[in-house]
């Protein structure tokens, strides 16, 4: 869990929509006070660059038009003691309490055929997405967002109730399977199982328990996949006392 998370209990998107509604309703060379100021400051206690100035007594929290490295002005937090000036970028805040997870470079075996069989998953039902896209009647409501979907805006389908990784753990979960376990064949872009019976069982249950919904591409991605996370116990495992271990992509 993200140090933003945990503190305000929020999302990252409804963070960076909290902070962002904080800039857009004061104006430039307004001093923030009350909640509004409480919330920049605690925030900024929380990061290494900001956290000194911070925790400082006398600090105060302004909105100012600071030049960027573009050469334009935008509107900023700032945080101020006497002649003590820092910048706070929106988007740096965000990342500092939001980090972006980073994948090991030195994957284990079984991580990296975890990730090729639920890439092989997503493949599968991609269809199932795409018709209902096309039966969306525009305009809708984003609920990531609040704001209305109409021609021309950038979209995802996305699935709400249970995420897509948490519908293919209960389908694995549910047969006592482990992701080590699945073979896959086929090109590299375009993999399936080669258990077809399984492959086909799949299919069914993401159709029966994916719950869809049209939302605003930005939001979708700024959200990521939540704070659901694949049990460990799932991948299962390669290691065997067979010296002669066989490949499960062919």
């Amino acid at each position: 869990m993200t140090i933003g998370k945990e503190t305000f209990d929020l999302t990252k998107t409804l963070y960076s929509e909290k902070i962002a509604r904080i800039i857009k309703n004061f104006r430039a060379n307004s001093k923030l006070v009350g909640e509004p100021k409480e919330f920049v400051l605690r925030s900024c206690r929380l990061c290494e660059r900001w956290g000194k100035l911070a925790n400082d007594p006398e600090v105060e929290v302004y909105l100012r038009n600071l030049d960027t490295a573009g050469g334009r002005k935008v509107k900023m937090l700032s945080l101020e003691r006497g002649t003590t000036k820092q910048p706070v970028p929106k988007a740096k805040l965000v990342d500092e309490l939001y980090p972006v997870k980073k994948i090991a470079t030195s994957a284990t075996p079984e991580i990296k055929h975890y990730n090729n069989v639920k890439m092989a998953m997503r493949s599968a039902v991609h269809y199932q997405l795409k018709s209902y896209r096309d039966s969306v009647q525009l305009p809708v409501v984003c609920y990531l967002t609040g704001m209305k979907i109409r021609p021309g805006t950038k979209t995802d389908v996305d699935h709400i109730g249970m995420s897509f990784s948490e519908i293919a753990d209960r389908f694995f979960s549910g047969k006592s399977l482990h992701y080590s376990e699945i073979i896959l064949k086929g090109p590299p872009t375009a993999k399936i199982f080669s258990d077809t019976k399984l492959w086909e069982e799949w299919v069914m249950y993401h159709l029966q328990h994916a719950r869809f919904s049209l939302v605003c591409a930005s939001a979708n991605r700024s959200k990521g996949c939540g704070d659901y996370v694949t049990p460990v116990e799932l991948y299962g495992s390669f290691k065997s006392d067979d010296p002669e271990s066989l490949s499960l992509d062919f």
